[in-house]
């Protein structure tokens, strides 16, 4: 580990349990429903007679196989009403019995994480009916949230056929939703309803496991441990802050009364792999298409009782192996993806009242970059890396119905170290800045360390009747500390730039290490304000105070090694106080609630990404760019020294980036087991953080290209050294949104379900991610997780035609999911998504006295990648084993249309003889055969 200078650990640590015991006593002293959790949903009700009047007294019981401790059970209050406030996801039963009238019975109410549904019950006087079993009784769209969220629970990740790449199988198929790449089973950066791939917030059982340094996942449970996926894509509470995207939170599965264990095993062979495009590889006699190596997935999980109604556990364990190859590279060197997670999870119930779960994710990975037509195996790094996720404890208590306490504390710790494929640390890297090709050794390689610690604590309190309505507040406040370092190291010292095969520049650095910290504390305060019967206003507001920190670190060798120097930090660069309102509005159309509008307003900030303070930390040595000069024969002219203790500057007064969502929609129950939904979003962003040149001196004129076409360029006239970049908030940069979603759901009944969604929408702006190829993501950022944003503005001919469509911007996406039973028992099921291609345009290279410049000639969106249309199939059949066993064999088609989709090119030079060129495409057209046995169920 480093060293570090003290940051407030003390007080990181002391500021959270000091609220914690203030809130508790606040539990305390209130009267004692409260609000659904993260983990966990909720059922509110009334109970009334055949005449509409309000039944006290009556006893409401609940059970489901997921409630530790058995049935629970309320009684109405003098307003008939009831509620379960902490209900984990699963499917439930509820009876309601009084004297003297009729038991009233309902099945089958699945609620989920984060969800309130709500039930009307009548009450028959006995005689008339001895009992009332009712289905589908009551609405089953939520009934408080004012937001849009896409929610798929295990019904449906068991049901419906995915990659088995990870959760974002499941996030991609939710309506807003752009992904970089749809594909792709190892870029997870997904754009939503038009924010960064930077500005989402992810969980895992409710507790923080974002990337501190970049706003990615770095935390990925296997998708047999996964319970539930919940996207809650607009109109997110107030509980949530420091994103300007969604919140996604991936509950995972907990053990039960029964022992249950699972296993299964999937597979892919080259001769179940199509061919369909086949590309020349440098140095072979014959092209190769896509090349399936190997691929073998195997899991096995296993819950049940430690204690029975005590104490339950549950495990899971993934062996993934991956390896493939892109067509035009060479399948004897195949990308060998590997991956082994396990997952241990505890719950407890300490006191009827008290409930804890603790969780430990352990996953070890190997992501070694593509080899592809342009980037050979020897140019490449292989990425391997080790998470360990840890949630401590996430304790609830139940004061009463009306009160409840839930704190939680979680820590996730990520190693990543990224070595040369071709084993050699001294290699220098060739790039030729005319064809796209890079030969020779990577560009870097290096470590990257992350560690972020979150602790929160809320209080929820149900108070009826005041000032003529009914309030559920919660109050909140959290604690976040999160760092990274990040040594970089050139191969030899020095990489080089061709220019078509003859020299051009060099570029040499020292070995490198940056990094940043930040802390930051916040409290919240929200209110569900239920005027009538027909009216909930969600009201919230959140305050976060967050420090920018460089800290003190251990320096680094030249082969990426920790000296035992400590380079000391800048200290506090920067500080934040933000105010975050959110209001939102839910009113049921009809009294049945089955028709309901929403509507929300929010203002969300981005916290602090580390990533971005770390280019200005002293451990970052200075940049030497040499032009070659052909007198001399070597690279002696010099071009430009980019020292970060001298021409990088951070902005004491930057302000965090703030993005103001607008949302309105109506959600309509069609008929049984049938959902429709409506919604306009629109976005408007500002503030975003990025470079520009304070100091330097320009002078606009105009080059005239290979084709005679003249371009106005910038001109620097000042000495290079002069240059001052400036990292704060470009007044330029923007981000507008608008999008239109239609969704349609048909939950599973009569043997089948479907799921489609239909968004139409365009995300433009000017952002630090608006000068990227075809192939990157679209983020906000300039942290060094993604590179063709990282300098982005230095030099004002990034701007030029820089203001236009994102790059995750894809005007049309349509999904569309169903299963359905057979005779002879045969599930059958399909996976449909449709994207329009994401928006590119042409540049050129132009050398100035500045240096070599990479300048767009059109708007981003004159041209588009191939649109992709992607279906997956698949075909199953369950055998029992025994009284409690089953096996079921299953056959996957992936692909089955066998899209070609380009997404990646060579080159977008226009003058290349590259350009265009696909190097990366959509894996094709193959079979997958599984087996999966259960025991228990």
């Amino acid at each position: 580990m480093p060293c570090h200078r003290s940051v407030s650990s003390r007080a990181f640590a002391s500021g959270f349990f000091a609220i914690l015991v203030v809130l508790v006593a606040f539990g305390l002293w209130l009267p004692g429903t409260v609000a659904a959790q993260s983990l966990t949903g909720a059922l509110v009700g009334t109970v009334k007679d055949e005449q509409g009047g309000a039944v006290p007294g009556a006893i409401v019981r609940l059970s489901s196989p997921a409630l530790i401790g058995g049935p629970a059970t309320v009684i109405t209050d003098d307003r008939g009403q009831l509620r379960f406030p902490v209900l984990p996801p699963g499917t439930y039963a509820i009876d309601v019995e009084l004297a003297g009238f009729a038991r009233w019975h309902e099945g089958a109410v699945v609620i989920g994480a984060s969800t309130t549904l709500e039930r009307t019950m009548i009450l028959k006087v006995q005689g008339i009916a001895q009992s009332v079993v009712v289905e589908g009784s009551g609405s089953r769209i939520e009934a408080r949230s004012s937001g849009i969220e896409s929610r798929f629970d295990e019904e449906y990740l068991r049901a419906i056929p995915s990659r088995r790449f990870s959760m974002f199988d499941s996030i991609r198929a939710a309506p807003g939703i752009s992904p970089t790449s749809p594909s792709s089973g190892t870029n997870n950066t997904v754009s939503a309803f038009g924010s960064g791939g930077n500005e989402n917030l992810f969980l895992i059982d409710g507790t923080n496991f974002t990337c501190p340094c970049a706003g990615v996942s770095r935390a990925e449970p296997s998708v047999d441990v996964i319970q539930e996926v919940q996207v809650q894509s607009v109109g997110v509470s107030a509980e949530y802050g420091n994103i300007q995207g969604t919140v996604f939170n991936v509950v995972t599965r907990q053990g039960s009364n029964r022992f249950q264990y699972d296993a299964s095993y999937y597979g892919q062979s080259s001769s179940l792999t199509s061919q369909p495009i086949m590309r020349p590889v440098a140095g072979r006699s014959t092209p190769s298409g896509y090349e399936r190596i190997r691929y073998r997935d195997f899991t096995t999980d296993l819950g049940g009782p430690i204690v029975r109604e005590r104490l339950w556990f549950f495990t899971g364990y993934q062996h993934l192996r991956d390896y493939d190859s892109q067509p035009g590279a060479d399948p004897a060197l195949p990308r060998t993806y590997q991956q082994d997670k396990i997952f241990t999870k505890l719950t407890w119930r300490l006191k009827p009242s008290t409930q804890l779960m603790q969780s430990v994710h352990d996953e070890h990975w190997v992501n070694p970059d593509r080899s592809t037509a342009v980037t050979p195996f020897e140019a490449t790094v292989r990425p391997t890396a080790s998470v360990l996720a840890i949630t401590f404890a996430d304790l609830t208590h139940t004061f009463s119905s009306h009160t409840l306490l839930n704190a939680r504390a979680g820590r996730f710790v990520y190693e990543r170290s990224d070595e040369p494929n071709n084993g050699s640390t001294s290699t220098a890297s060739h790039f030729d800045r005319v064809t796209g090709v890079t030969t020779g050794g990577p560009p870097s390689f290096g470590h990257l360390p992350l560690i972020r610690t979150t602790a929160k604590a809320t209080l929820t309190h149900y108070w009826p009747g005041l000032f003529g309505a009914d309030h559920d507040w919660k109050i909140g406040t959290q604690v976040e500390r999160g760092e990274h370092w990040q040594p970089a190291i050139i191969p030899g010292g020095t990489r080089y730039v061709d220019n078509n095969g003859q020299p051009f520049q060099s570029i040499s650095a020292a070995p490198s290490i940056g990094g940043g910290l930040f802390i930051t504390a916040a409290a919240f305060a929200t209110d569900a304000i239920t005027v009538g019967t027909r009216l909930t206003i969600n009201a919230g507001v959140r305050f976060d105070h967050s420090r920018a920190i460089s800290q003190d670190f251990n320096g680094v060798d030249a082969a990426g090694q920790k000296t035992d120097d400590v380079i000391p930090g800048l200290g506090t660069l920067y500080t934040w106080n933000v105010l975050s309102p959110r209001l939102g509005a839910t009113a049921k159309l009809t009294a049945d609630g089955r028709t309901m509008l929403r509507a929300s307003y929010g203002r969300f900030n981005q916290g602090v990404l580390t990533g971005e303070i770390g280019p200005v930390h002293p451990g970052v040595t200075p940049v030497t760019t040499r032009a070659f000069d052909p007198a001399t024969g070597d690279y002696t002219r010099l071009v430009s020294v980019v020292d970060p203790k001298v021409n990088l500057l951070i902005d004491p007064a930057t302000r965090t980036p703030k993005t103001d969502e607008y949302s309105i929609g109506i959600d309509r129950e069609l008929g049984r087991h049938l959902y429709g939904a409506v919604a306009y979003i629109h976005k408007s962003g500002d503030d975003f953080i990025g470079w520009t040149d304070i100091a330097g001196q320009y002078q606009e004129q105009t080059r005239t290209l290979p084709n005679g076409q003249p371009l106005p360029v910038y001109v620097l006239t000042s000495p290079a050294a002069d240059r001052r970049f400036l990292l704060t908030n470009p007044d330029e940069y923007s981000l507008t949104y608008n999008g239109l979603v239609l969704a349609v759901e048909k939950r599973y009944a009569n043997r089948w379900q479907v799921r489609g969604s239909y968004t139409y929408s365009k995300a433009y702006g000017l952002q630090v991610s608006s000068g990227a190829a075809a192939g990157d993501p679209q983020v906000s950022t300039v942290a060094p997780a993604f590179p063709s944003a990282v300098a982005f503005g230095r030099d004002p001919n990034n701007l030029t035609n820089a203001f236009g469509r994102l790059p995750n911007d894809r005007p049309h996406a349509f999904r569309l999911t169903s299963a359905a039973t057979v005779p002879w028992g045969i599930s059958i099921a399909g996976n449909l998504q449709y994207f329009s291609g994401k928006p590119w345009a042409a540049t050129t290279q132009i050398s100035l006295p500045q240096g070599d410049q990479r300048i767009l000639l059109e708007t981003r969106g004159s041209h588009h990648l191939s649109s992709q249309t992607l279906l997956d199939l698949r075909v199953s059949k369950a055998l029992p084993v025994g009284s409690r066993g089953r096996v079921e064999l299953l056959l996957y088609v992936l692909n089955a249309l066998n899209n070609t989709a380009e997404e990646s090119l060579a080159t977008d030079n226009l003058f290349s003889p590259n350009f265009a060129q696909p190097t990366v495409f959509v894996d094709p057209r193959r079979a997958m055969l599984s087996v999966r046995f259960n025991f228990g169920q």
